[in-house]
């Protein structure tokens, strides 16, 4: 097998890629109507988180998560499944409003952000240190 299929074959998600590819599946044929069906399961889960989600966030708080979608979509996406489980499990006692959604939004963000700060090191030399002085060297 050409180069291309083999390493499909080691990476499931390129694989699937790769099926869906016009000529790129193991057959080489792609069954349009499979896809067709899943474009439509897809669009119909989106469409009802997307109704779950107008049920469970008040409206201010779904505009401020659609700019932090606009932005930072992945993020967006992890509040909005927090929200949905926390429906499910009972942990919601009405609609989500803003305070509660940034709440949630630093509970989803929470040591992942500090990690990918840049740490600077201040590495200050002594005045008198002398391990840093050359053999006749003298500092007065």
């Amino acid at each position: 097998p050409p180069r291309r299929q083999r390493f499909a074959m080691a990476d499931p998600q390129l694989a699937q890629q790769m099926a869906r590819m016009p000529g790129g599946g193991p057959g080489g044929n792609i069954d349009v109507e499979k896809m067709k069906k899943e474009q439509e399961q897809q669009k119909r889960m989106a469409e009802m988180r997307e109704e779950m989600l107008v049920q469970l966030i008040t409206p201010d708080a779904r505009a401020r998560l659609s700019r932090i979608a606009l932005v930072k979509e992945d993020k967006a996406r992890k509040v909005e499944e927090a929200i949905i489980k926390m429906a499910q499990v009972g942990q919601l006692r009405g609609k989500v409003d803003e305070p509660q959604l940034i709440r949630i939004l630093e509970q989803v963000s929470g040591p992942t952000e500090e990690s990918k700060k840049p740490k600077i090191v201040f590495n200050r030399r002594r005045a008198f240190d002398d391990d840093d002085d050359m053999p006749g060297d003298d500092d007065f």
